[in-house]
């Protein structure tokens, strides 16, 4: 009877060290629960139709990983690379909707979900793929980012990117490649 309690116990210490030990490096190695992304690839969300999801934009590193756990592909997808995270979403407007709509609907999600604030003013913006919309600053204690909507009139795109002030420095180039980058395909 001794002998089977020192086993029990020496299995339980050993399914405790792997817990403990093991899986904040298994999750440490997989990016929290993340897919390393390559350069050059295109992450695309909203709701898929033929097989294309409508709003796409590529990684311009592989600094960033693809968060399991903070996105659905249906609806956004959310990207890492250290403490910056981008989040890219699609948006189905109950009618027509423009980018002034549209960023005024965002600056009510953003506050609502805390102490987060985007900037009064947007600038109007252009995509490579000739795509307009407007982007502005984004403020969140301790973090500084930026936002961005995009329309075609009947899907529209968000972005917003947000971390420590001198790591989202260090990657706002790479942050507006990505904005630079979208597209919105018409439904079909």
């Amino acid at each position: 009877m001794g002998r089977v309690d020192r086993w029990g116990t020496g299995v339980a210490a050993a399914v405790l060290a792997v817990l403990g030990g093991g899986l904040p490096l298994l999750d440490s190695a997989l990016g929290r629960g993340g897919r390393p992304l390559a350069a050059g690839a295109f992450v695309a969300v909203g709701t898929e139709r033929d097989g294309v999801r409508p709003v796409r934009v590529a990684v311009p590193s592989a600094r960033w990983v693809l968060s399991a756990e903070r996105s659905s592909l249906a609806t956004n997808a959310a990207l890492l690379s250290g403490d910056v995270v981008v989040n890219v979403g699609a948006v189905l407007p109950l009618g027509a909707a423009d980018a002034r709509d549209l960023w005024r609907g965002l600056g009510r999600i953003v506050a609502a979900g805390g102490a987060a604030r985007l900037h009064a003013e947007p600038a109007a913006f252009t995509t490579a793929a000739g795509l307009t919309g407007l982007t502005g600053g984004l403020t969140a204690p301790g973090r500084t980012g930026l936002a961005g909507v995009f329309t075609t009139g009947t899907v529209g795109a968000t972005v917003t990117a947000a971390g420590p002030p001198a790591a989202f420095r260090d990657l706002a180039g790479e942050i507006e490649a990505m904005v630079r980058s979208l597209t919105i395909a018409a439904p079909r």
